[in-house]
């Protein structure tokens, strides 16, 4: 590490560098610029940190993690192994451990070809998904002029943008009821489930490699949503509502990823949504489930409300 790399603060006495965090703070770098080389246990307190934060924190600590009292959870695991050969022996312990934050790559898997199933790089979703969606959709189109006998641009790019609605539905639902059911007791089986699904992306919210969904369980997802959908969608829509459907999943992938590693303007709708989803990771994991909209938070009661600032952000 040469000296450019260092932006040492100091907490509680200790010295802590965090040049690695300054683009991944959710405050972003402009409220944290000021305090280089000086104390921040007092601001940390007066802008209300969570446990979370505090957590994270030990990760930039000089000299390594040294948590109080011997409550540091990553004693319990070993970062050089597979993690998800490890979880199940957390136990109780898994669902504090897992909503403890670090800023680490994690390898999932020993075999090297179920790894690499589980790490995808940001484009490859636009990459494969994109030519789906238009093949998909050119067939609902085919069949919907040939069975209705209508064909207006108007009533295809409603039963379309039907289907781009319905994922922000299908959205919500997964992340509030899929990802987030939390593991009871000891039981291997769910803890498995929600650490392979969900559960890593909130141990290694920046770990670039674990942002967007590895297509091979996206295509079993969406083949089991389009067997769901079949007894709704006539067959003259169902094509339609699908190719929406993944235009609404592609969409909501990029924004996610965008929300971890971009830098949105002040007062753009991409820069509340990034203020919403880091107040999701670190701060109130049962609430705040939208991602690429707020709409169906405000419906069923789950929305975040983020305090007013005297200062915008800059990430």
């Amino acid at each position: 590490m040469n000296q450019n790399e260092e932006f040492d603060v100091k907490f509680n006495a200790n010295c802590y560098n965090i040049y690695e965090f300054l683009n991944n703070h959710p405050g972003g770098t402009n409220y944290l610029r000021p305090y280089q080389e000086k104390e921040v246990t007092k601001p940390m307190k007066q802008y209300q940190h969570s446990k979370a934060a505090y957590y994270l924190l030990e990760e930039y600590r000089k000299g390594g993690r040294k948590i109080e009292e011997n409550s540091d959870m990553e004693k319990l695991v070993d970062w050089d192994k597979p993690m998800l050969g490890q979880v199940t022996s957390l136990g109780n312990k898994y669902y504090e451990w897992v909503t403890s934050p670090v800023d680490r790559r994690l390898r999932l898997f020993g075999n090297p070809i179920l790894e690499n199933l589980t790490i995808t790089p940001w484009y490859v979703v636009p990459i494969i998904w994109i030519p789906v969606i238009i093949y998909v959709t050119l067939i609902g189109v085919r069949k919907y002029i040939q069975i209705t006998k209508d064909s207006s641009p108007t009533t295809i790019a409603f039963y379309f943008g039907e289907g781009v609605l319905l994922w922000t539905l299908i959205e919500y639902s997964l992340h509030r009821w899929v990802f987030h059911i939390e593991p009871t007791g000891k039981s291997k089986m769910m803890i498995y489930f929600h650490f392979t699904i969900h559960g890593l992306h909130h141990k290694v919210p920046f770990d670039s490699r674990r942002l967007v969904f590895p297509p091979f369980p996206a295509a079993i997802l969406t083949f089991v949503i389009y067997q769901m959908l079949c007894p709704i969608f006539s067959e003259s829509t169902i094509f339609l509502v699908l190719g929406g459907g993944l235009s609404g999943y592609v969409t909501y992938d990029m924004i996610h990823f965008y929300l971890h590693h971009g830098a949105p303007t002040e007062d753009s709708y991409l820069y509340h949504l990034k203020r919403y989803h880091n107040q999701h990771h670190f701060a109130q994991h049962e609430s705040g489930f939208g991602i690429s909209s707020m709409f169906w938070d405000k419906v069923f009661g789950t929305a975040l409300k983020l305090r007013k600032l005297n200062i915008g952000i800059k990430w």
